[in-house]
This record gives structure tokens, C-alpha cells and sequence, in this order.
């Protein structure tokens, strides 16, 4: 005889010593009672927090009973014919003429005006409070660059 064909083992066909049936069986055992008070559990929590609810409706918000649908995509059906028209109210707001604020009497000149303007009359000069620190500090700066 072989010994691999010793009675004992040939008559189980599987490996004894290694795992045992009965603490596998516990444990499935436990698994399923853990699962099923689990699950009364949470139908039991179920049913009170409905009951709840039924019992105090002035919990509810104001706003229950209003439906508010989302807004559709905002979506550019033709982007370039968009950014064209854009750019040619911009344009056309750079070259005409316009009331800004009739009651302030501010106007819109187009841009080649509104330069012509800039060098007939200059650039507005600032109050003689701002000039006077400028003015100061140039000699004092001539002073220290002489030897």
C-alpha cells in the first residue's frame, strides 16, 4: 500500500485538519442574523420617521407645493453670427453719435472726433496742489547730480 491511501482519508476526501465546517456554518449563521435585524431594523426606523411625517404636516416647507423647472441650456445655436453682431454694435457705439446722459448732458463722439477734440483743446492740467511736490523735488534732485 501507498501511504496516501490510508483508510482514514480515503474515506473523508477532503483535508480534515485544515478547515472545520462548524465555525464556517457559525459564522453564516451570525451573517444572517446581523442581516435580519439589520433589516427590521431599518424597516422598523422606516415606519416611524412615515408615521412622523403624517402626524406633523406643517413641517413641510412653504415651497411644497411650487414646481420651479430648471432653465434649458443656454445654448450659441451660431456662435460667429453672434460675436459678428457683437462686434458690430460695438463698433457702431465707437462711430456714431449718442446721448450718454441726456439730463447730465454727457455725450458719445466717435473715436476720431474725440481725438481731433484731444489735440485741438489738450489735456486738462491738474491744480496747482499736485504740480508743487513735482516741481520741489526736480531742483532738490539737479542739486545732489552737481559735484
Amino acid at each position: 500500500m501507498d501511504k496516501h491511501q490510508h483508510d482514514s482519508t480515503a474515506a473523508a476526501r477532503y483535508e480534515t485538519r485544515d478547515a472545520q465546517a462548524s465555525g464556517v456554518y457559525k459564522f453564516l449563521v451570525v451573517m444572517a442574523v446581523v442581516l435580519i435585524a439589520s433589516g427590521l431594523l431599518c424597516w422598523a426606523m422606516f415606519r416611524f420617521f412615515t408615521a412622523n411625517v403624517v402626524d406633523n404636516p406643517a413641517s413641510d416647507s412653504p415651497f411644497a407645493e411650487t414646481r420651479q423647472l430648471p432653465l434649458g441650456p443656454q445654448l450659441q445655436v451660431n456662435p460667429r453670427e453672434d460675436w459678428l453682431k457683437f462686434r458690430q454694435q460695438q463698433e457702431q457705439s465707437l462711430q456714431t453719435y449718442a446721448w450718454e446722459n441726456r439730463t447730465a448732458g454727457t455725450v458719445r463722439v466717435p473715436i476720431s472726433v474725440a481725438m481731433d477734440l484731444l489735440v485741438k483743446k489738450g489735456l486738462p492740467v491738474q491744480s496747482g496742489a499736485q504740480a508743487a511736490p513735482a516741481e520741489s523735488a526736480k531742483p532738490a534732485a539737479e542739486g545732489n547730480a552737481k559735484p
